[in-house]
């Protein structure tokens, strides 16, 4: 165990040696200090990646995680090492907490890989070398721009982000794996691609702590699988790609939700299947074609945190269904979306027809969100007794969250799209399948 704590020891001082040192290059080089922010990462990534040989258990990378972000934190909170060391942090105009992210992420990372070096070190490679190849080629020849919650990024960035990813997966799986080649090449593609879409939709620095977790939880998955597994998983992802951007043009997601779209898509296939991405499906060509966008011509578009809380409460039921395998759970996942669907069309019908009856017009929305989502439901479960059933008791949970969205929110009519908003409509879709349970409950206690 002093071989441990001595390890430990060593990290730190290299850890504030390299800040020291970096610093310095700043001080006199004129540094961007993206690029300097970057070599930061690429510094720690290159040491955490001994890691599996140098400590037993996660305790010691937890111990060295915590030590790195109160070091890290303390650059951004006291003016005397912020004078001398934090502008190698802080010296980015947009807000990011990167830093901390990434040494938690390592932890993570470490803990449920259970120190196999395969499993530690592709997700940390692609951290450590893809984010930075992307963020430098994006600062060098980045032209072609995309919308994201904190500005914007590069589509030169991310195609490099994808390239680094594809290598820091295919390399290792070539050298240390006996991995079939057409599967290493397969897993490659689905791994650049995946992060690279995580990459882009991340804010604030998440994808330090995204990326290392998730891409080891998707490599652990695709490790297990064949090649004509692999293969399905690929053409999954490139109809959903091709569909999102199909839309684009009229839609109401910018760029960055399409992205997000594409990866929330494949998520909900690869955990539920076919079956289960049929609600978002028709939410999403619902926005194609009937959304206050397309009414009005507003300009205003929807961004990724507007989708993930959009799809947050029907992932809830989908990821309790995987747990659970029970297979009622269903039933509360599509009425979120139904709920969805209502309140976008009574944000619609109210904005269109301010002279109409407003509870008429709510009827009509409720309507037309319960016909939309629980008239295929009950076709794909073929029509028992139990599905029709089901579907006709649906509409009330329907109302209740429309009904009371439409109620709480001020200004409905003018489709506010600030974050209240959206954590007020994922609270109804919540309340609507909470509401639903008791239908779940009575159909189970029938048989």
């Amino acid at each position: 165990m002093p071989n441990q704590w001595l390890i430990m020891a060593v990290v730190l001082v290299l850890l504030a040696a390299m800040l020291g040192a970096l610093h310095a290059y700043q001080a006199r080089g004129n540094a961007s200090p993206e690029a300097v922010r970057k070599l930061v990462h690429i510094g720690m990534g290159l040491v955490a990646l001994s890691f599996p040989w140098l400590f037993r258990s996660a305790v010691p990378v937890f111990v060295l995680a915590a030590a790195a972000i109160v070091l890290l934190g303390s650059l951004r909170r006291f003016a005397v090492l912020r004078r001398h060391l934090g502008d190698v942090l802080d010296g980015v105009e947009r807000v990011s907490y990167g830093e901390l992210y990434f040494p938690a992420g390592i932890a993570l990372l470490f803990w449920i890989s259970g120190g196999d070096p395969l499993l530690y070190c592709i997700p940390l490679l692609i951290l450590t070398l893809a984010d930075a190849v992307a963020a430098l080629v994006g600062m060098r020849y980045g032209k072609a721009r995309y919308a994201t919650v904190d500005g914007s990024k590069s589509v030169e960035g991310s195609l490099a982000f994808f390239g680094m990813a594809f290598l820091s997966t295919l390399i290792p799986l070539q050298l240390f794996s006996d991995v079939g080649r057409a599967q290493t090449l397969l897993i490659a593609l689905i791994m650049g691609v995946l992060i690279m879409l995580l990459e882009a939709i991340a804010w604030r620095g998440l994808d330090n702590l995204t990326i290392p977790v998730i891409g080891m939880l998707l490599l652990n998955t695709f490790l297990k699988l064949g090649t004509h597994e692999l293969l399905v998983n690929f053409f999954v992802i490139t109809i959903l790609a091709l569909v999102s951007f199909g839309f684009r043009s009229r839609g109401t997601l910018d760029d960055n939700a399409l992205l997000a779209s594409v990866l929330i898509g494949y998520v909900i296939w690869a955990l539920g299947g076919w079956l289960w991405l049929y609600p978002p499906a028709i939410l999403f060509i619902r926005d194609r074609f009937r959304s206050f966008h397309a009414a009005t011509g507003d300009a205003r578009r929807h961004n990724v945190q507007s989708i993930m809380t959009i799809c947050a409460p029907g992932l809830v039921w989908l990821v309790s269904y995987r747990l659970t395998s029970e297979a009622l759970l269903f039933f509360p996942y599509v009425l979120t979306f139904a709920a969805h669907f209502a309140i976008f069309e009574a944000t619609r019908l109210l904005h269109r027809f301010p002279r109409t009856n407003p509870w008429a017009l709510l009827a009509s929305a409720v309507a037309m969100g319960w016909a939309f989502m629980f008239v295929p439901y009950a076709f794909l479960l073929h029509w028992t007794r139990e599905a029709i059933g089901m579907s006709l008791l649906a509409a009330v949970p329907v109302a209740l969250a429309a009904g009371a969205f439409v109620v709480l929110q001020p200004h409905v009519d003018d489709c506010p799209r600030d974050m209240p908003r959206w954590w007020r409509q994922a609270g109804g879709a919540m309340l609507a399948a909470v509401a639903g349970l008791l239908v779940v409950f009575w159909q189970v206690t029938r048989a």
